[in-house]
């Protein structure tokens, strides 16, 4: 059981990784609220801002990203409503993993809790690389609170991984690639327009993050054609052209063919990471689009 939950490596590493934490996430507006909400997987860290009559808008990291990879985006999101970004369970953050998540219904689970946990009836999920996996899977599987699902290049729900990426990930987990990881992570992430300082220290988020927390969560798998048929919640799916993860343009037909409610834009020039200027303004909007439709069908 213990060989499944995600930990750090020791104290020492949890007070490094925390500590980039703390500076990465010192770039949220502020004021910031949190809560813990307690879940059968274990405890879960949530982070809000803003406030409005509008439908939440919950927010799902990367894997070894953390909320702190909101920062840029925070204040765009929560025009009229409020942001809540949630870390993961199993995840090198605040949050405390107590049971193994090792399917899909266990993530499904375990979100439905939080969002039970937070009381919200309704919410639009946007989620970011396996984020964005978590946001589609929780559509296909608990639908009943996800109002819309926004996702930025999520990994394997659409088209293979590439080999690279795959090699790439491996070969910055051995000790020693300090360097490696760097230039790996940069050229993974590619230009997205964040201030430099925002970007240096989530940089060292990630790096110290892979160096200092065993992550023990369940790797996303492919989503089948009857899953995404079946997903009838609106949905944007939004990819970096030059994405190392996958084939933007075969994620992009598959979602087209199969998602029923469905709107995609492929990136030009941009790879894994988010731009921030894309998300700041098609996310706002496609969120108000869905709930334009809402209230007309009311």
């Amino acid at each position: 059981m213990a060989g499944k939950i995600s930990s750090f490596a020791d104290d020492a590493a949890r007070t490094r990784v925390l500590a980039a934490y703390d500076r990465a996430m010192a770039h949220w507006p502020q004021p910031r609220g949190e809560r813990d909400v307690e879940t059968r997987f274990g405890t879960t860290r949530v982070y809000s801002y803003g406030t409005g009559d509008g439908i939440p808008v919950v927010l799902l990291h990367g894997q070894s990203a953390t909320p702190a990879e909101w920062a840029p985006h925070v204040a765009a999101l929560a025009e009229g409503r409020t942001v809540l970004a949630v870390d993961r369970v199993g995840e090198p953050g605040y949050s405390t993993q107590t049971a193994p998540i090792t399917t899909q219904d266990d993530t499904a689970a375990w979100l439905e809790e939080v969002l039970a946990g937070l009381g919200l009836e309704r919410a639009h999920l946007v989620g970011h690389s396996y984020g964005g996996w978590v946001a589609l899977n929780q559509a296909v599987r608990f639908p009943g609170r996800v109002v819309s699902v926004s996702a930025y290049d999520p990994p394997r729900a659409l088209a293979p991984l590439r080999a690279g990426f795959v090699l790439g990930a491996i070969a910055g987990l051995l000790p020693g690639g300090e360097n490696f990881q760097r230039r790996w992570i940069t050229r993974l992430v590619g230009g997205t327009g964040v201030a430099a300082e925002v970007e240096e220290d989530q940089t060292e988020l990630t790096l110290e993050a892979i160096r200092g927390h065993r992550v023990r969560l369940l790797p996303p798998p492919s989503m089948s054609d009857e899953e995404l048929r079946s997903l009838k919640t609106p949905a944007l799916i939004m990819l970096g052209a030059e994405s190392a993860v996958h084939d933007a343009r075969r994620a992009e037909a598959r979602a087209s063919a199969l998602m029923p409610d469905v709107r995609t834009e492929i990136v030009p020039g941009a790879g894994h990471g988010i731009p921030v200027e894309l998300l700041n303004s098609r996310v706002p909007a496609f969120v108000r689009e869905v709930e334009q439709d809402l209230a007309g069908q009311a």
